[in-house]
């Protein structure tokens, strides 16, 4: 039976969101510059073409915006022309917004004055977020150390939502997540046991029943305790590894990702494929060799960038977690794909880290890495159901096997 509706009028969003600012021409993999569409309504589409002053600029909006006219009924009504090299034609050399230069940043269309902020309603709030794959936010996350807290404030009345909850669970939506969280961010623990302990707990709560209030909130409490239980470390160090498992899966998705990406991102996707892999997949037996010894050097240089207590990883999947609304309580087969789509992208941001640091060991190369990894996978939706259902479709969706993905 479905809930009574709950009113959302707060705000909810991580306290680095509105230290956020865009880093421009420093930025690596500029936004404008590797080959996304970007796709907007007609108010933008007329607020761009009523703004030009300049001839010069006049001549870039004729020439570098044109119509959508087979997708007006999706809301998109034009598009800005992408180069031959992937670039916005407003991208100037310098790394800057032609439009922006000269009539401001009020003038860019939604989509490029919002990216990468990300405003959505949850049973919870209006929550505010911030998608890491953009450089200018890793650098947030990265000078973090005490972790990522959250701020609540008040919506103003004509921002007031009403949520329709199916399930006792999704009601309690916001208190589900809080566990969550404090999960990734219990710190007595190692980061991949932390996402393991996170399985355990919605493996417990996907067998509770949704339909019963006190049975979710008996849940919640058990969860807390859990949190603190001392004998955890023991049972979860239990659980299997197989890190061979764990390479083959992450060139897998590697393999893919490459596919329907800029020039300049598969060059760089090679560069990880080439760091301990020696030789492409044999063609009859499909094996992939690996120089394990290689991987665990630059494992070892990467653990020296970070520095041992690994709060960046903590703070980009937290991010990565509040970013997504992990977990889906839409129901308990939801919930628990959204918790298998974690993992794995838990465990290609960290084989992607790692393997970056053969040609460089620097912040900007890890962040460069993994923005472009970020782009490819966190953007692409159809891409993560993908990567996500071949683990139901090969009975690989245990927490055991989450475990070999976790433990890379």
């Amino acid at each position: 039976m479905a809930e009574k509706m709950i009113p959302i009028n707060t705000a909810l969003m991580p306290a680095y969101y509105k230290d956020f600012h865009c880093i421009m021409g420093a930025c690596q993999d500029n936004c404008c510059d590797d080959g996304w569409k970007i796709e907007f309504s007609k108010k933008d589409y007329l607020t761009v073409k009523r703004a030009a002053q300049s001839e010069e600029l006049k001549t870039m909006v004729k020439q570098g915006m044109y119509r959508l006219r087979e997708q007006e009924h999706d809301g998109m009504y034009a598009e800005f022309r992408i180069n031959e090299a992937g670039r916005c034609a407003f991208h100037t050399a310098e790394g800057l917004c032609a439009l922006q230069v000269e009539c401001g940043a009020e003038v860019l269309p939604q989509v490029c004055r919002q990216y990468p902020r990300h405003i959505f309603y949850t049973a919870a709030a209006k929550e505010y977020s911030l998608v890491p794959s953009c450089e200018g936010v890793l650098a947030l996350l990265r000078d973090l150390p005490g972790g990522i807290d959250f701020i609540e404030e008040p919506l103003h009345p004509s921002e007031v939502r009403y949520a329709h909850p199916r399930s006792s669970a999704e009601a309690r939506f916001a208190s589900i997540r809080a566990v969550c969280i404090d999960a990734l961010q219990t710190r007595t623990l190692k980061l991949p046991q932390r996402l393991l302990l996170l399985g355990l707990l919605l493996q417990q709560l996907r067998e509770t029943d949704w339909t019963c209030a006190d049975a979710v909130d008996a849940w919640a409490l058990r969860a807390e305790a859990l949190l603190q239980d001392p004998s955890i470390p023991a049972e979860l160090d239990a659980f299997p590894q197989n890190k061979r498992m764990f390479l083959l899966n992450n060139y897998k998705v590697l393999s893919l990702i490459k596919e329907g990406v800029g020039e300049r991102q598969v060059s760089l996707f090679q560069d990880l494929q080439t760091s301990f892999f020696p030789s492409a997949p044999d063609e009859e037996s499909g094996q992939v060799s690996f120089r394990m010894g290689g991987y665990r050097l630059l494992e070892e240089k990467l653990a020296e960038l970070l520095d041992p207590s690994d709060y960046f990883f903590e703070n980009l999947m937290v991010s990565v977690a509040f970013y997504l609304h992990v977990p889906d309580l839409s129901n308990p087969e939801d919930m628990w794909k959204s918790y298998v789509n974690l993992c794995n992208l838990y465990s290609f941001f960290r084989f992607a880290a790692v393997c970056a640091m053969e040609k460089e060991v620097s912040r900007a190369r890890l962040f460069h890495i993994l923005g472009v990894s970020s782009r490819s996978l966190l953007h692409n939706h159809a891409r993560q159901d993908l990567l996500r259902d071949e683990f139901f479709e090969n009975d690989s969706a245990t927490l055991a096997h989450m475990a070999i993905l976790l433990g890379g």
